[in-house]
């Protein structure tokens, strides 16, 4: 009995401390102002005035409600460069996710199944690299969880708030990503075939009217995800013309077992079969429990990663691993009920290390990025050289992004400046010889390997400094007369 009781004061202790655990862990990658591209395209986005906010997520892949959301929350924390608050942003969604497990799936399963989702989810690398990501995705992971927990509790025994609750998150869902709407397609298909096969046909009724609640909520944005697609299949000629092959299974492995743009491969390997040996454990609890609730789950998962795929080997080379992140909630289920249905002591200790191993290394990688000083040595040499009426120049938006930090600066591309691209103190330039005349200094930032040279025949420049940060190698070169 004193066994037993150690065991669930454990337990307790653990059920309280982990959503602890994960706001100080993940916090720990939310209170930098580093950001990597699409970040920095974020934080362009909820710099703009409203109405161009919205006139650029329709002209490129996004939905506008994150980044509405987003907005309003930046403006409500004082606005600024300091991108700390929108990290904070995803963190409060990641939290929000780790609540859910801590009460929403003790409430449908039990304790024991709402711990080791907790646990699991804080040692997923994945999840250290989202959480304090500026994008859609931590959002999107809230919602969709929200949404297959409440099919499963209506499935049980409905009322009309869950259904409420169910329209609204489903409406969420669908404004987030565009994935995440194709894993909220599946996801309504299977809660309707569980409804039908178990016979509920007097819940049908509510399925079908909160289905069409959700698709004519989203009816006018999907006119505008259709000319997105058309867009992109007119102008994105090299995703088209390289469509993916076998070897996107292993970067889809590597994000999400890892991180796409810095994997570990032991962490790769061991995430694998940690997922492996839970999900055979995860069928053995499902057949002793007659309930196959968790593989339904990971169906919608699963069919999303086959949706997008198929569309990147067949018709445009367009899907990455984080896209299916949304329905994550539902894989890590299947951990927990596998972790539940492995019996000895040791079998449980050597999974959790595996874990936790993984967990260690991709935390220190991630980390290292968000402290590794570039950001540091930019704004030393930003401060140190760069006057008012001086101007950077590079050759694309993916060298210049660092342009959010300094949104009083003059910024320039050389050549046209896409409608698409956020950052909002962009011009376009034609004529460097001509820019350089004007200012007082143009200083031209690149990607390593990249010079003026490699845009314009007969520019003078020497280069004034070179720094890393995060995932990039810049060059910055002082342009003469």
């Amino acid at each position: 009995m004193n066994a037993m009781d150690n065991r669930r004061k454990l337990e307790k202790w653990f059920w309280h401390g982990l959503p602890v655990a994960a706001l100080f862990l993940w916090g720990a990658l939310c209170i930098t102002d580093q950001l990597w591209y699409d970040e920095a395209f974020s934080a362009g986005l909820v710099m703009q005035p409203w109405k161009k906010m919205i006139y650029i997520t329709a002209v490129d892949d996004h939905s506008p409600f994150y980044y509405v959301l987003l907005k309003l929350f930046y403006h409500l924390c004082g606005g600024g460069t300091h991108f700390r608050i929108l990290k904070l942003f995803s963190l409060l969604f990641m939290i929000g996710y780790m609540l859910l497990g801590k009460y929403y799936v003790n409430r449908l399963f039990n304790r024991e199944i709402s711990v080791w989702f907790m646990l699991f989810s804080l040692c997923m690398p994945i999840m250290s690299v989202q959480a304090g990501n500026v994008r859609m995705y931590s959002m999107a992971l809230f919602f969709m969880t929200l949404e297959g927990l409440l099919a499963y509790d209506i499935y049980r025994e409905e009322s009309r708030l869950k259904w409420v609750l169910f329209v609204l998150s489903g409406i969420c869902i669908v404004y987030c990503h565009t994935f995440a709407m194709i894993q909220a397609v599946w996801l309504y298909l299977i809660f309707l075939a569980a409804l039908i096969g178990s016979r509920q046909f007097q819940k049908l009724k509510r399925f079908f009217i909160s289905s069409a609640v959700v698709s004519l909520a989203f009816s006018p944005w999907l006119v505008v995800t259709f000319k997105q697609m058309q867009l992109r299949m007119r102008y994105d000629t090299g995703s088209a013309e390289e469509l993916a092959g076998i070897g996107a299974l292993a970067d889809y492995c590597r994000e999400w077992f890892s991180a796409v743009e810095t994997p570990i491969g032991l962490v790769v390997y061991l995430g694998m079969g940690l997922a492996a040996v839970l999900a055979v454990a995860a069928v053995c609890w499902m057949r002793r429990e007659k309930s196959c609730v968790p593989a339904l789950g990971a169906l919608a998962f699963g069919l999303t990663a086959l949706t997008g795929f198929l569309i990147s080997v067949f018709v445009n080379n367009c899907f990455l691993g984080r896209y299916a992140f949304p329905g994550l909630g539902f894989i890590m289920l299947v951990y927990a009920v596998g972790m539940c249905r492995i019996p000895k002591i040791w079998a449980r200790g050597c999974i959790l290390a595996v874990a936790l191993i993984c967990f260690a290394l991709q935390y220190r990688s991630e980390l290292s990025l968000e402290y590794d000083g570039g950001l540091q040595a930019y704004e030393r040499f930003f401060e140190e050289h760069v006057g008012e009426n001086d101007a950077l120049i590079g050759p694309h938006g993916h060298a210049v992004f660092l342009s959010v930090y300094h949104p009083e600066q003059a910024y320039y591309l050389s050549g046209y400046v896409p409608v698409d691209l956020s950052f909002p103190n962009l011009e376009a330039c034609y004529d460097i010889g001509q820019l350089v005349r004007e200012r007082d200094a143009v200083w031209y930032i690149a990607f390593a390997g990249d010079s003026p040279a490699d845009v314009e025949e007969g520019l003078l420049f020497e280069e004034a400094a070179a720094f890393h940060y995060m995932y990039y190698d810049f060059v910055i070169y002082k342009m003469l007369r």
